[in-house]
């Protein structure tokens, strides 16, 4: 019995660094998964403008899901699909992606897409800003450059 005593705070701390191993390379993988979603989306950004759709149809899917049904969201409808589809420890991740997703469309689109695509972009980056708690420099500029734009 005593040994049982003994030898189970040891299985409860193997167990807790377990858990803790998982959720650590659950966030590397993930802090992989951005910055491979940062490199794709600049090789994007390169090609011709004509080939720029495709690549584009393929970040969405990849990296938040269906191109047709998220762009064609109000903010709202954005908001309820990442509450039902991403888990919380990704999420806000996940819809600074898409913000990043509907600006890049949004700068080489014409209005008024254009406009509405930023738009969506900007209260994205703006809701992004203020939950995510990782300041961002980036982020502040996008959403001045953006303020500025859909004020002129």
């Amino acid at each position: 019995m005593l040994f049982l005593k003994l030898l189970l705070p040891l299985l409860r701390f193997n167990n807790l660094s377990s858990f803790y191993n998982r959720i650590m390379i659950r966030q590397d993988y993930f802090l992989r998964l951005l910055e491979e979603f940062a490199t794709a989306l600049a090789t994007m950004m390169k090609k011709k403008e004509d080939e720029r759709d495709d690549s584009l149809k393929d970040l969405y899917r990849q990296y938040v899901g269906d191109y047709t049904l998220l762009r064609n969201m109000s903010v709202d409808e954005l908001m309820e699909y990442a509450a039902n589809e991403w888990n919380n420890n990704e999420r806000i991740d996940r819809l600074e992606m898409l913000a990043e997703l509907l600006y890049a469309e949004g700068s080489y689109k014409t209005n008024p897409l254009r406009n509405m695509l930023l738009e969506k972009a900007y209260l994205l980056f703006i809701y992004v800003d203020e939950k995510q708690n990782i300041y961002s420099i980036d982020r502040k500029e996008k959403i001045a450059k953006l303020h500025s734009i859909l004020n002129e």
